[in-house]
């Protein structure tokens, strides 16, 4: 095994005050429902995707887990409430399951009063301890009876159905509710779920029905209309009356060239970022893909020789399109070396269609630590049996926080002369332990602890105190408008393990037939 040493630079802890950030400033730890809930089949609630992926196909989890039951939010509000108010944070973002309000996904299926009464008792209980929800419509757990039906995102039926569900959530709790993000990540729902196949659900990589080549683009077309039609929905029918705010949440990673001196690695990084965070963010400017996806993703490819057609958004589109956010989130989860990947051949989908590799490790002089087994490979490490007291002093998520709150300062600082500063809120994730998706229980991403052997209970990690104390100490800047940043913290994940394996529920047929797309 060879081991690099970390530079130095990284060793470097900046000193960062509340007095740093004003008054409005919003700080936060981030959920979603999937991930904290449970109570799976509880109330009324219906299939989504997630619940099918899981449980059909347990080995497509790094641990053969589920969320059937996670961290159990659904019957522990009160005290993680209080959790929150003893923590300091004034915002909760967290995500509403579509198939709990919406069992069978449509309207005209009939709405889930006890999945209603739910949220209420959250958004409820938030705001008698004086803690602001911030509420994500879609968080990547679509009814899985809009799969079955039309093959969700992969039909533009499925707009309707999203502005149906997205006008419940805005007429049942947007009394109270003045922040929403309609979609989560729109990026990694489509790169895992149709490019990848890690991801409900489960198309692309080596899912024979999948087509890599062709319905990500087509799952992003459908994806930003949802959007921007429930965007203006809330703008027509919902402003004025409840003088509430509706975003969206990219993500995006940090790029450098691979060599800085050659100039395909260059361009390499505008590929990388239009690839990840233009694809969804340039339709919200101009109406119009980026260049480079434009070009790259019409090229002949294995199963489309003659070239492919990629979707265009018509003028009517555009207009609902262009500026249909009054904040944007960012997720940021880490940085990245791009390097140029030549075409050679047909394309074989977005994987060839980026002409680019991400990595770790530069061609430079820079020191970062890479672990690597006996044939020179990457290996991912990753630890399991960590107890409460292994893993609470979590001084790598903190050093993350604070050099990241510290970039925000120093933007905000650059940009005071500004009518609209950039930065109006930061929001940890997350606020507990929780189901990682396709990488189950292996990791841990929480600021608190859960111990999943013993009633699931919290304990707060180093972070958490640091957190509070931060956040208690005086605010004395001003008020000003700002856009929002979501940071989350991937890399703190690699080092903290579950302390102890969940039993995954049975794998189970959860539905007589699960459909699979004609392309």
């Amino acid at each position: 095994m060879a081991e690099q040493q970390i530079d130095p630079v990284y060793s470097y802890e900046p000193k960062i005050k509340r007095q740093d950030f004003p008054n409005d400033f919003m700080f936060g730890v981030g959920t979603s429902a999937y991930q904290i809930e449970g109570a799976w089949n509880a109330d009324g609630k219906g299939l989504h995707i997630w619940d099918c992926y899981a449980l059909r196909h347990p080995e497509y989890i790094d641990d053969g887990s589920n969320g059937c039951v996670t961290v159990d939010f659904y019957h522990k509000i009160k005290e993680d409430v209080q959790l929150l108010k003893k923590m300091g944070v004034k915002y909760f973002r967290f995500s509403i399951s579509w198939s709990r309000i919406l069992p069978g996904g449509k309207v005209s299926m009939g709405k889930n009063l006890e999945g209603i009464n739910f949220y209420n008792k959250l958004i409820d209980e938030l705001k008698d301890n004086e803690i602001e929800p911030f509420v994500t419509l879609f968080h990547w757990d679509l009814p899985n009876a809009l799969e079955e039906e039309y093959m969700g995102f992969l039909s533009s039926k499925i707009v309707e159905d999203f502005v149906n569900y997205a006008e419940i959530c805005f007429w049942e709790f947007g009394d109270r509710v003045k922040y929403w993000v309609t979609l989560n990540e729109p990026y990694r729902f489509t790169y895992g779920g149709y490019v990848e196949g890690s991801f409900a659900p489960g198309r692309g990589g080596n899912d024979q029905d999948g087509d890599p080549e062709t319905e990500p683009y087509l799952v992003a077309y459908n994806l930003l209309n949802a959007h921007a039609a429930a965007y203006r929905k809330y703008q027509e029918d919902f402003k004025d009356a409840q003088k509430g705010q509706v975003g969206i949440t990219l993500d995006t990673n940090f790029f450098k060239p691979f060599n800085g001196n050659n100039a395909d690695d260059v361009k390499a990084v505008e590929y990388a970022l239009d690839f990840m965070l233009g694809w969804f963010m340039e339709p919200l400017t101009s109406g119009n893909w980026p260049n480079n996806l434009q070009n790259f993703a019409i090229a002949p490819s294995l199963h489309y020789p003659d070239g492919r057609s990629l979707k265009q958004f018509t003028e009517e589109q555009k207009k609902k399109l262009i500026q249909s956010y009054d904040f944007l989130g960012i997720n940021y989860y880490t940085s990245n070396y791009a390097r140029y990947v030549k075409s050679s051949g047909l394309s074989t989908g977005f994987l060839t269609d980026c002409h680019y590799n991400a990595s770790g490790a530069p061609q430079s002089n820079v020191k970062i630590t890479v672990v690597e087994d006996e044939d020179g490979k990457e290996k991912k490490i990753k630890c399991s049996g960590k107890t409460y007291e292994e893993v609470r002093d979590d001084a790598f998520r903190l050093k993350y926080i604070k050099r990241h709150l510290e970039a925000i300062k120093r933007v905000n600082s650059d940009h005071r002369l500004f009518t609209k500063p950039l930065v109006m809120g930061y929001f940890v994730w997350s606020f507990t332990d929780s189901y990682e998706w396709s990488s189950g229980y292996t990791i841990r991403f929480g600021m608190n602890y859960v111990d999943y052997n013993n009633n699931l209970l919290r304990y707060p990690k180093n972070s958490v105190f640091w957190f509070k104390k931060f956040l208690s100490e005086d605010k004395l800047r001003g008020t000003q408008k700002r856009s929002l940043t979501n940071v989350v913290d991937e890399e703190d994940g690699a080092d903290e393990s579950n302390g102890a394996p969940v039993k995954p529920e049975q794998a189970i047929e959860v539905v007589q037939k699960l459909k699979k797309a004609k392309t």
